[in-house]
């Protein structure tokens, strides 16, 4: 059967793409293919929905009828297991095949987990897909401590939604600090301290060496020789691009998918986005950028041209009333200034590299992070900001 476009996975850049194929071309047929047996669930939720009770529908980002009204059709619970490019055509795990005339890859990404002794206990959980939640959740019923291996933002999410359920919760974090990449120290400690106050463990500079239990988990060996008592881990130490498909083929492919900045791959009639795609090198794997980059290539498939910019990324936490906002490097600067108000527990910081702002951390009150994000973005001159923001000294 031909099918004028065909999206491989249907996460939030296929869905995006599929959006914007259906704007462009009314009439051009729409087929997405995905393994997972649901329509395109709001993955970003998963963390937060661990200590709710939520079904598939809350999760989904549009319903059937959606689909149904812009004539895309869906096959769930199927498998692409080959791409042949030179006959534009997939071939699905039940032998049966489709060609193309454009094609998009959009196969999304798989959690990482180290390689750690006793990964394959029972208790051993990574949260990447619904059926990843409901698994979790349920195997929660059962444990009074859980351990979150990894203290990035979305571990530390993940260990707040468990501690809501009234468990103990660890978290164990190879670096000197949580959200090394986007905190320094002084931050990231007082980050870890109000933690802390709320019940939780952490556990720094510390890895995974074993993970005990003869068939079930019961606690944790790290690097550091603790031995951590707990009934699950789960591991939330990032994702790798889904890039098996293309092994076997002439699509360029490093970590991810190789893609220009049209989202086209080195084969003229090949797109790829998402968290499958790597772009000047860099595999970003963020929600937002997936979607844009589905958006993006969707456009081009259409002869709609639209190229994608480098994005400006921020991590933003909020937790009960602990806030955290971070953007732009810092690492490369030559001066800080600070905004310190102890009584309200706010610490702000602004990290500039020749008289320009080039990142900004906000530990608290939040009023002005609009304006130094865009600080941030514009590289805005630090005694201009100075002149017309808080009292940063």
């Amino acid at each position: 059967m031909n099918i004028k476009y065909i999206i491989i996975g249907n996460g939030i850049a296929g869905l995006s793409a599929a959006r914007e194929i259906r704007k462009n071309d009314k009439e051009g047929t729409v087929l997405m293919v995905s393994k997972e047996p649901y329509l395109t669930y709001w993955r970003i939720k998963l963390t937060e929905a661990i200590s709710k009770d939520l079904n598939e529908d809350d999760f989904l980002v549009n319903k059937e009828y959606w689909y149904k009204e812009n004539n895309i059709e869906v096959l769930l619970n199927r498998e692409v297991v080959k791409i042949e490019p030179e006959s534009n055509k997939i071939i699905l795990d039940d032998n049966s095949n489709y060609t193309y005339e454009k094609l998009l890859i959009a196969t999304g990404s798989y959690a990482f987990v180290p390689q750690v002794k006793g990964t394959d206990k029972e208790g051993v959980f990574v949260l990447r897909t619904l059926d990843d939640l409901r698994d979790f959740q349920d195997y929660l019923k059962s444990c009074g401590t859980i351990s979150v291996i990894g203290g990035g933002l979305l571990g530390i999410e993940a260990a707040w939604a468990i501690s809501k359920l009234g468990k103990k919760v660890n978290i164990v974090e190879h670096s000197p600090h949580l959200l090394h990449r986007q905190l320094d120290k002084e931050i990231g400690d007082k980050l870890a301290d109000r933690l802390i106050s709320e019940g939780l463990n952490i556990f720094l500079l510390e890895s995974s060496e074993e993970i005990i239990g003869e068939n079930r988990v019961s606690g944790l060996r790290t690097s550091e020789g603790h031995l951590i008592n707990t009934d699950a881990i789960l591991f939330s130490t990032g994702v790798r691009p889904v890039i098996d498909l293309v092994k076997d083929t002439h699509i360029e492919y490093n970590r991810g998918i190789k893609v220009d900045r049209t989202m086209k791959t080195n084969i003229d009639n090949i797109y790829a986005a998402g968290d499958v795609v790597e772009y000047n090198g860099t595999v970003l794997g963020l929600w937002t950028v997936s979607n844009e980059q589905g958006k993006i290539a969707g456009s081009n498939m259409t002869g709609k041209m639209m190229e994608f910019d480098s994005p400006k990324l921020f991590t933003n936490l909020k937790i009960k009333d602990i806030q955290v906002f971070s953007a732009g490097d810092i690492k490369d600067y030559d001066r800080i200034y600070e905004y310190i108000d102890e009584e309200n527990d706010i610490h702000h910081k602004l990290f500039v590299k020749n008289g320009k702002i080039n990142g900004v951390i906000l530990f608290g009150e939040q009023k002005e992070v609009n304006k130094l994000r865009t600080a941030v973005i514009n590289k805005q001159d630090v005694e201009d900001y100075l002149s017309t923001g808080l009292p940063f000294k």
